[in-house]
């Protein structure tokens, strides 16, 4: 259960909520065992031709026997003086009162209660995606997109079911059955302990059904994971599925998936409706055994319990029953929900390896150089950089260059501080980056990347990410400088024109001028273009690059190409060959050494 209450931790903001949910929770029990309790004293009045006698102690309150002699002998009296008839009337009113109470205080209790349930997912969600968006990029590259997306969507939906399901049963039953077992204590303690001896039986054969159900859960839901990863995966690769005419394998494997997690669900759907039949039949036979038993103490003499006791009791009990059922279910689900939420805590739990330190200084601008010592980075146990040492002065402009797989990307991710190096370290104005805030130094960086992501919205707000009202005028002007107004205009809304996901509605060349016009919008100090103008057709890419070159004038820019024509006028050009630094120099003087440079140069000119 400790998982369990951890969620419900998430609902303290609503607590004030629950308080009060809680306390009609309350009346609703107490005014729905006096409605039953009632079916007693109007029996009474209905069947009695005698009157009761006086008891010969005082009433004491703490003892059943005297509460009841008393209330019977008040009773009596009552009869006599008002009459069978308007008692009846009497009892009718309070019996409906009571019937009315309970029913209003019901609703009361579920109108409070649906805030601080739904509260708790909204917070649960709200934390899970926050936790998502602190995590570092080497979280997302050891994981399925369709993993993530399954425990935000559907293991918390799991658990919201459960929550609102159960939430309300699990406080309202345990406090049902405790004034229910009291009562049935008031009206026979012989019989009520012969009750509580046989009703354990139901229990455990409930447990019984309940152990294997949260392992199948678990399995399920890992199921889910895999068929959600795989959907993800086969609809993002579907041009390369029909390209290669493999529609009926990419088919073959999702009904493969669907399969598994469908005999899962199958098993889990069976085992958990066992529950309920089962719950009930065994009630039927403690029934049968109380009523039983009820009868020979009634036909005993000095048994103390009377007919209309006994069918007080009856009465009571059966709905007794109904709350053990009703728990019994919820706790069902909650196996259900506490093997989802397992799953979520799991993520929740997971602490990214890129935070800041306890210790930072502050970074208010860059003003002297970046320095690259004695820098070592592995992916797990495969070494990408080894032995990196540059230095890059402010307002210079340095070009990466090299095979694929040099290490071109990662060098640019690292200066953002995406990963640590495993050795050595990255200087910003002698100091390591990992002593300023991430906040702060990323705050310095821009960048383009050769995939051009944009978002699902206008053309405006994907130029002005994550900027509030923004200058439409800064706007327009971040997209002319990157050559892409003409096009933003010929759009339907122009820059209110939604996109698509991905910006699936422009061509590749548009979608990364935007990304590009992005970036201008910043004004970053420093400025990171990998691959930036990859997906650009000739004409595009000199309208940029004669952005870029104006763009790029006095600021500090690291630049990623494969196209070494748009990096001739960089100030430095480093080449990479298996992640170590081969030769570094200007344009020219790479040409003249006649290593890798020239021979990656004279390829692309000839």
């Amino acid at each position: 259960m400790e998982s369990y209450f951890r969620i419900i931790s998430y609902g303290k903001p609503f607590y004030g909520q629950g308080m009060l949910a809680s306390i009609f929770l309350l009346i609703y029990t107490l005014s729905n065992t006096i409605s039953l309790v009632a079916i007693i004293p109007f029996l009474e009045i209905l069947f009695s031709q005698n009157a009761f006698p006086q008891p010969e102690e005082a009433l004491i309150w703490y003892n059943a026997s005297s509460l009841k002699a008393h209330g019977y002998f008040h009773l009596g009296e009552a009869i006599q003086n008002y009459g069978p008839r308007q008692m009846l009337l009497y009892f009718s009113i309070f019996l409906t009162s009571s019937i009315l109470i309970k029913n209003i205080s019901k609703y009361l209790s579920s109108y409070f209660m649906a805030p601080f349930e739904q509260g708790i997912m909204q917070e649960l969600r709200n934390h899970i995606f926050k936790h998502l968006m602190i995590q570092d990029l080497s979280f997302f590259t050891s994981r399925k997109k369709g993993d993530l997306i399954n425990v935000i969507l559907s293991d918390v939906n799991v658990v919201r079911e459960a929550i609102i399901g159960t939430l309300l049963a699990l406080f309202r039953e345990p406090i049902t059955m405790v004034i229910f077992i009291l009562t049935l204590l008031f009206i026979s303690w012989k019989l009520t302990l012969f009750t509580l001896l046989v009703l354990p039986l139901t229990a455990l054969v409930i447990a019984r059904i309940r152990t294997p159900l949260r392992r199948k859960t678990k399995e399920g839901q890992k199921a889910l994971g895999k068929l959600v990863a795989l959907i993800d995966e086969q609809l993002g690769g579907i041009k390369i599925i029909k390209t290669f005419q493999k529609e009926s394998f990419a088919v073959d494997s999702f009904e493969k998936e669907n399969q598994n997690y469908t005999d899962f669900q199958i098993g889990i759907r069976r085992q958990s409706e066992l529950a309920s039949p089962l719950t009930e039949v065994l009630s039927i036979l403690v029934i049968c055994a109380v009523i039983y038993f009820a009868g020979t103490l009634i036909l005993e003499e000095n048994s103390g319990l009377k007919r209309s006791e006994f069918l007080g009791f009856i009465a009571v009990f059966s709905q007794f029953i109904s709350p053990i059922k009703v728990f019994a279910n919820a706790m069902t689900k909650v196996q259900r929900a506490i093997a989802a939420f397992e799953r979520i805590t799991g993520l929740l739990d997971h602490q990214p390896q890129i935070a800041n330190r306890e210790q930072t200084i502050p970074l208010a601008n860059f003003s002297d150089q970046i320095s690259f010592e004695n820098l070592n980075f592995a992916y797990k146990e495969t070494l990408v950089l080894q032995d990196i040492n540059f230095t890059l002065k402010k307002g210079e402009s340095l070009a990466l260059v090299g095979p694929s797989g040099s290490g071109k990307s990662t060098l640019a991710h690292l200066m953002a501080r995406f990963y640590d190096p495993q050795a050595g370290a990255i200087f910003l104005d002698g100091h390591d980056i990992r002593n300023y805030e991430i906040e702060e130094l990323r705050s310095l960086i821009g960048m383009v990347d050769q995939e051009g992501i944009l978002f699902h919205s206008s053309v405006k707000e994907n130029i002005a990410f994550g900027v509030q009202n923004p200058n439409m005028n800064l706007v327009m002007e971040a997209a002319k400088n990157a050559y892409a107004h003409e096009f933003i205009m010929e759009l339907p809304e122009a820059y209110d024109t939604l996109i698509g996901d991905r910006g699936i509605q422009l061509s590749g060349g548009q979608r990364q001028r935007l990304s590009i016009a992005r970036a201008l919008l910043r004004n970053p100090e420093i400025l990171i273009l990998d691959e930036a103008t990859s997906n650009l057709d000739t004409q595009s890419e000199k309208e940029v690059q004669h952005a870029l070159s104006n763009l790029l004038k006095d600021r500090t820019s690291i630049i990623i190409a494969h196209r070494l024509s748009t990096i001739v006028h960089a100030n430095k050009i480093i080449v990479l060959k298996q992640g170590k630094i081969v030769e570094q120099g200007t344009h020219q003087e790479l040409l003249a050494m006649g290593g890798l440079y020239q021979e990656l140069y004279q390829v692309q000119t000839t």
